[in-house]
């Protein structure tokens, strides 16, 4: 097949979270399995711009997929305001999508998503649409409302299929009128081989001069629904274990940091907190190893795939009952979940975590392997293709 993805942003625009890396994975998966991926892009790659190769837009093969990154009209608009302007791929999509079998589109309410879905219907082709945990009204709810006005419940009513990635984003999906006829299931992919030559011990709290006997990780974008704040909160309850661990905040800001430091400088975290910023794939490892246990204290999130980073390192996950994981591993493998935005559960939990001593098992990273590896989703996402394709 000859699969066009269309997506704001792509690897490696990591400061976007974990979409332009599960979309990179499920491209370099497919494209394994001897299929032509082409990704249709933007520049963006968070704080500022990628650097690209010079050209517009710049064409790069990354694994095997070709990959067409257009610049926005302002990189600004793109990252603080999540809209996205590429010029260049407006007037160019119909050329793009012209000959191709199917187009899967990930990110529902942006100008290139309405881009892609006006010209796959123009050419009748099967339209499939991955939302990535975005059609909840978190945050933005005016501009969001307005949108699905225009444009976001139309596109929901003519995708061919509609990807979850859990059985929570399966929900949303239905909750904003979606056939059940249009809903699969399809997991996000992860590659072992990425987890398999783990640095040495040690080598992050070096790096950040850590002196302490456990480190609580969190990791991710430091923005309200990622929910820092209440990991910050659990740890200052009055749970004795919980007063001598260090937290690492590791991500890019997305809004809530100034609010974190805040919140620290006046409690007693005050000198055991480190903010490390945005971690590339090398130091996100290092934090892992060293990690005695790593939280995920989302508000919502359809599929953390943070818990199966850490599980692939061997390392223990706390996890909000507000996140999605299909299938969902349990405490023999390394996972505890606490209550949705219950820091005293979160800091119970936490402290039961610490006190088990799993964090050296491997049960996590035998089941990630056999759940996520790329054979196994690139051959549901297959199946999912070809069904489109009938128009079934």
């Amino acid at each position: 097949m000859h699969i066009v993805f269309v997506i704001p942003y792509f690897y490696p625009a990591l400061e976007y979270g974990g979409q332009p890396k599960s979309c990179y994975d499920l491209s370099r998966a497919l494209t394994r399995r001897g299929h032509r991926v082409t990704v249709v892009t933007t520049d963006s790659g968070g704080h500022s711009r990628l650097r690209l190769k010079k050209g517009a837009p710049a064409e790069q093969n990354l694994d095997g997929i070709q990959v067409f990154y257009y610049p926005n009209l302002s990189n600004y608009l793109a990252f603080h305001q999540r809209l996205f302007l590429p010029l260049g791929l407006f007037r160019n999509m119909l050329r793009h999508l012209s000959g191709c079998d199917l187009v899967h589109v990930h990110e529902l309410r942006s100008p290139p998503t309405v881009a892609a879905y006006k010209t796959a219907r123009k050419l009748q082709l099967p339209f499939v649409l991955s939302t990535h945990g975005g059609l909840q009204w978190l945050g933005k709810r005016t501009a969001k409302y307005l949108f699905d006005k225009m444009w976001g419940q139309s596109i929901l009513q003519h995708a061919t299929k509609l990807i979850s990635v859990s059985p929570l984003e399966e929900k949303d999906a239905r909750d904003f009128g979606a056939k059940p006829e249009q809903i699969r299931l399809l997991p996000n992919v992860v590659f072992p081989e990425d987890y398999s030559e783990l640095p040495r011990a040690g080598q992050f709290r070096n790096r950040w001069n850590i002196r302490a006997e456990k480190i609580i990780l969190f990791l991710g974008r430091l923005h309200w629904i990622k929910g820092a704040d209440l990991l910050v909160d659990s740890l200052s309850a009055s749970i004795p274990s919980l007063r001598n661990v260090h937290l690492v905040i590791a991500g890019p800001d997305d809004g809530q940091e100034r609010e974190l430091r805040r919140k620290i400088e006046g409690s007693d975290l005050k000198n055991r907190t480190t903010f490390t910023g945005y971690l590339d794939h090398a130091f996100k490892l290092q934090a892992f190893v060293d990690a005695s246990v790593v939280v995920i204290p989302s508000r919502s999130e359809v599929f953390a795939i943070t818990a199966l980073e850490a599980l692939l390192c061997c390392r223990p996950v706390v996890l909000s009952s507000a996140c999605g994981l299909f299938p969902m591993p349990g405490t023999d493998c390394g996972v505890w979940q606490f209550r949705s935005e219950n820091v005293n559960d979160l800091a119970k939990t936490l402290d039961m975590s610490l006190s088990t001593g799993g964090s050296q098992s491997s049960k996590g990273r035998e089941f990630v392997i056999r759940e996520f590896s790329p054979e196994a989703v690139a051959e549901r996402a297959e199946i999912i293709y070809e069904e489109a394709i009938r128009r079934g």
